[in-house]
């Protein structure tokens, strides 16, 4: 099976981000199966460039799941 990248604005910082680290250890199906918390969490992310990469990520997961859905 091929891998795919992930791509999201920004570096290394996301890594230790608490979001990141949150949903970042869930399969896609768990993810699925949470999608109304990720959904808040992301409402719950101030609305700046210092957040770009966590909202990119999020937003990136969300997109994943409604595929996969």
């Amino acid at each position: 099976m091929e891998s795919v990248a992930i791509n999201y604005v920004g570096g290394e910082e996301i890594l230790t981000h608490p979001l990141y680290l949150k949903w970042s250890q869930l399969t896609f199906e768990n993810v699925m199966g949470a999608a109304p918390a990720l959904i808040n969490d992301l409402k719950l992310v101030q609305a700046n460039m210092d957040n770009l990469a966590i909202i990119s990520y999020l937003a990136t997961l969300l997109r994943t799941i409604a595929y996969l859905g």
